[in-house]
């Protein structure tokens, strides 16, 4: 079998990381790959994938239709079975690629892209978003051949809001290796804390996610101001991974202003985020929306304890009460509320921990889940 994967960049995104791993997978199972990829990106994933051999094409400084013929000269070059495109603007250059050339399109669903959350996002044009769906929903028709949501409510989203047949989407959730890190926790976490100054016995929250509207960061600031003194008291430290975005300014004009008493260390892209979790106590995630968010997993197989928004998509990922405490979206108090309920039960905190390593266990382990996928593959050559 051979497949052609085509893709925005090998930048630190979920589906980014997804697709690495299911190349490693693939490779083993002796899947001729071949990875077109739009953009260079510094941070991710990038050095990793060109380091370990894979047959890597960057179209970088092309315009989008010198691009659209180099993807038709690849595929008539490469001759795959399988086209398979993740993200938007690789997914339209792939569908546009199709009035020059006969291939298989399959295209991965990974967010609810036109969730009426993302519409009051301040930096999004509303009208070029609308413009985007349009187009969407209408170069599919033709354009693509099978979708793979990674979860149910991304399924439904896109029979909604694009009017896809549910024949054509099949659903296979993310996986993620096991964090073989928790085994030795308390060496980790000596280390973590003479980097980052803080002392073994505080308690530590750990947060993934660039800095976009989208992740929640001015939400979950919010809910530390309004129980600031408390969590001084009790020595908790907050730390939160990912990279600058759209939201960065204000997070900072946030931090500069409030002059927060509680420690909060925003550390950036970093590559040992699987450390990072398995020296921390608690994962929090207040996302206004997701396809299905990978850092939940990530934080699950660390047996992390969780705090996230009641989302739709959550309740596929987590299992309320069992290993997640959801908090009411937009509530900054109903947030706090949930945080302190685990700080201050560290009997709570490892129930809720063993619970997500079960959890992981059962739905998200890597092996698992690239069959799953390898199996869709076959069924659409079938």
């Amino acid at each position: 079998m051979r497949v052609l994967f085509i893709q925005d960049s090998l930048g630190t995104g979920g589906a980014e990381r997804s697709n690495a791993e299911l190349w490693y997978f693939l490779r083993k199972k002796e899947v001729e790959l071949k990875v077109v990829v739009l953009e260079h990106r510094q941070k991710g994933i990038e050095k990793e994938i060109l380091e370990n051999g894979f047959d890597v094409v960057f179209i970088d400084h092309q315009n989008i239709w010198q691009q659209v013929n180099n993807i038709a000269e690849i595929i008539n070059d490469f001759k795959p079975d399988i086209v398979h495109s993740v993200l938007f603007r690789a997914t339209m250059r792939t569908r546009l690629a199709k009035f020059k050339t006969k291939f298989f399109h399959v295209e991965s669903l990974v967010n609810c892209t036109y969730d009426p959350i993302r519409f009051s996002d301040p930096k999004v044009n509303k009208w070029t978003l609308h413009f985007y769906q349009w187009l969407d929903k209408n170069t599919q028709i033709k354009g693509t051949d099978k979708f793979i949501a990674i979860t149910n409510e991304v399924k439904e989203h896109y029979i909604q809001k694009l009017g896809i047949s549910s024949e054509k989407i099949s659903v296979v959730f993310r996986g993620r290796k096991e964090n073989d890190f928790i085994a030795h926790q308390m060496e980790i976490r000596q280390k973590l804390a003479e980097e980052l100054q803080f002392a073994t016995a505080d308690i530590i929250i750990t947060h993934v996610g660039r800095q976009e509207f989208q992740k929640g960061h001015l939400e979950l600031l919010q809910a530390i101001k309004s129980i600031d003194s408390q969590l001084s008291q009790l020595k908790v430290q907050f730390l939160c991974c990912g990279r600058d975005g759209n939201n960065t300014n204000e997070i900072e004009a946030f931090l500069s202003k409030e002059k927060l008493q509680t420690p909060i260390r925003f550390l950036g892209h970093r590559q040992d985020v699987n450390q990072i979790m398995a020296a921390s106590d608690i994962f929090v995630f207040p996302s206004k929306y997701e396809g299905l968010g990978g850092s939940l997993i990530e934080a699950q197989a660390a047996g992390l304890p969780i705090v996230c928004s009641d989302i739709k998509v959550f309740k596929e990922v987590v299992n309320k009460n069992e290993n997640a405490l959801m908090y009411q979206l937009g509530n900054c108090n109903d947030l706090a509320e949930k945080l302190l309920t685990l700080i201050h039960s560290e009997t709570l905190r490892e129930k809720m921990g063993q619970a997500s390593l079960v959890n992981f266990h059962k739905k998200f382990q890597l092996e698992s889940v690239n069959l799953q996928m390898l199996e869709s593959y076959r069924s659409f050559l079938n």
